[in-house]
């Protein structure tokens, strides 16, 4: 599927950045190299199978990452996707130059990334309400054969822990510590180590899906899991993200992602307890990156709602 000496090269850039990334290794590595992966895809598919360091390939760089972009967009991903697609490329360039593979760059600074449209505008800005997040519930629950253990595993984990997909992908069963409803040392984005919590939905489905496995002889520590070539490996955040889109659309969304329920999560706990704690359990290193991002802006209904209950308890 990919051009050998291309996989061997990006191979030498993830060694290479291992020592110095270690802690990344797993989340942003392993995430780039995705992306990449996808990009060997594309020109092996589309470009004559293109080494990466070719002279002729350097020189007209900028032509084959149009037509990749072009060829990205004709396939669903939004400028953000295609944004985080070209950064893991230009990653691989500079280290590239950093180890005299190559003179320059070939197009930094030449390709200017890609403004948001509105549906990466709408994604940023979008919350569901408790309401969309029960009735998800229980339209999985009464349709077990089209949405698994793990699906709602996954829906209620997301929810109760607010979570980032990389965090939740990562989760093993020598982590769980299910009498004090955690998952302890996961590590998280820029190498944090955090756990992951979970409540009573979370562990009842947790329990169930646990009990099968042992029913079934699934040997695998990792909490999600997919069979291939007669094994269960570990879970891919592709195949995360397509069972939350596809949970989705019981609830009428067509494209739904396990970040808008990270940032559902966050906006609850705001409102039911306060900002600060929101933050903190976000693991989010500023209230500032809270309040911008996560927290849904009140309407003006609400707001004058407000108004009148706080004058109400002041007593005028």
């Amino acid at each position: 599927m990919y051009n050998k000496k291309n996989l061997e090269l990006y191979e030498m850039y993830l060694e290479s950045n291992k020592a110095r990334n270690f802690e990344t290794m797993d989340t942003t590595y392993k995430i780039y190299k995705n992306r990449m992966l996808s990009y060997m895809k594309y020109l092996k598919q589309h470009e004559n199978d293109l080494f990466l360091l070719d002279t002729d390939f350097l020189k007209n760089s900028l032509s084959v990452l149009e037509r990749y972009i072009n060829y990205c967009r004709e396939n669903g991903n939004n400028n953000q996707t295609i944004n985080n697609k070209l950064t893991a490329i230009s990653s691989f360039y500079i280290w590239c130059v950093k180890r005299n593979l190559i003179i320059y760059h070939p197009f930094n600074h030449k390709l200017d990334r890609l403004k948001s449209g509105k549906f990466d505008r709408r994604r940023e800005n979008y919350f569901l309400t408790i309401e969309e997040i029960i009735k998800a519930r229980i339209l999985m629950e009464h349709n077990s054969k089209e949405y698994d253990l793990q699906s709602r595993l996954l829906w209620e984990l997301f929810l109760d822990s607010a979570a980032r997909i990389s965090a939740i992908q990562s989760l093993k069963i020598s982590q769980l510590d299910l009498k004090n409803g955690y998952f302890r040392d996961v590590k998280e984005k820029g190498g944090k180590i955090t756990d992951i919590i979970f409540l009573d939905n979370s562990e009842i489905i947790l329990k169930e899906w646990l009990e099968y496995k042992e029913k079934n002889q699934i040997q695998s520590d990792y909490l999600f899991i997919v069979k291939s070539k007669n094994k269960y490996v570990q879970m891919k955040q592709n195949t995360i993200r397509n069972r939350i889109k596809k949970i989705g659309k019981l609830i009428g969304y067509e494209r739904l992602y396990p970040h808008t329920l990270r940032k559902t999560a966050i906006n609850i706990l705001s409102n039911i307890v306060d900002l600060n704690f929101a933050s903190e359990y976000a693991n989010h290193n500023s209230t500032k990156v809270t309040k911008e991002h996560y927290i849904k802006r009140k309407a003006g209904i609400e707001n004058r709602q407000k108004l009148i209950q706080l004058k109400r308890e002041k007593g005028f």
